[in-house]
């Protein structure tokens, strides 16, 4: 399953965006709700029809991690874009590139992110069309010395839906660019959140970059060399026995 990350500078509309893309919340904090910001990872999936090499397309999910945008959490976003395989780039019209986008973009520059887009939030905020042509100037520029020099930049308000349907299309025909992932049959993943749920014991999310995994499985925690089993998965808020 392919993995996108938001990115971008806090209150841009990541995490709006994202639920009018998937119909799910991906603030589930209180404290999130209350303050009006994403603090933690968030998560979501979508399905969209992804172009195959003998030039159909396949409906396949696409798991989204929501990143905060705070300067507070950068620890928090940097978690969420490890095992990525595309960007999404949050840019608000009305306020342009600010310093949370230059920082999450040189972010995701450093780890090679191999692809990505923009989706310029809020048009339904501006009426001069001239003011949004000299953002996305002023976006074209900033990407340019970045391994997201080509990144489409698509024009959208989570308020009206404008703009959703082109975001979908563009993000099917990045996903349908990207080489398959290598599988090395090594299971490997790189861990986002850890927490204790009582009845359950530890519980860890995360992207599985590569093999499979199964309930009763042992696996080795790294670097610290401790062994654990896996008691049970999930994968879309669905029990699996594998994945």
């Amino acid at each position: 399953m392919r993995v996108i990350g938001t990115a971008g500078h806090v209150d841009h509309g990541k995490s709006t965006l994202v639920r009018a893309l998937s119909g799910i919340d991906p603030d589930r904090l209180q404290e999130e709700k209350k303050r009006g910001m994403t603090i933690d990872l968030g998560f979501a999936w979508i399905e969209l029809p992804v172009p195959t090499a003998d030039g159909q397309s396949q409906l396949e999910p696409v798991g989204i991690v929501d990143v905060p945008g705070h300067i507070d959490f950068i620890k928090n976003m940097l978690a969420g874009v490890g095992g990525i395989d595309a960007a999404m780039l949050i840019i608000a019209a009305d306020e342009g590139v600010m310093p949370q986008t230059r920082e999450h973009l040189a972010i995701l520059d450093l780890l090679a992110v191999p692809a990505g887009l923009v989706a310029l939030t809020k048009v339904d905020l501006i009426d001069d069309p001239e003011w949004l042509e000299l953002v996305e100037l002023d976006i074209a520029a900033l990407l340019e010395p970045t391994s997201l020099a080509d990144a489409p930049i698509v024009p959208v308000s989570a308020t009206t839906g404008k703009g959703l349907i082109d975001l979908r299309a563009t993000l099917s025909s990045l996903l349908g660019q990207l080489a398959p992932r290598r599988n090395r049959a090594r299971p490997r993943l790189p861990v986002d959140r850890v927490f204790s749920l009582s009845g359950f014991g530890t519980v860890v999310t995360g992207t599985l970059l590569d093999g499979q995994v199964a309930v009763g499985d042992a696996v080795e925690l790294l670097p610290a060399g401790h062994s654990a089993r896996i008691r049970g998965l999930q994968t879309h808020k669905q029990q699996v026995q594998e994945g």
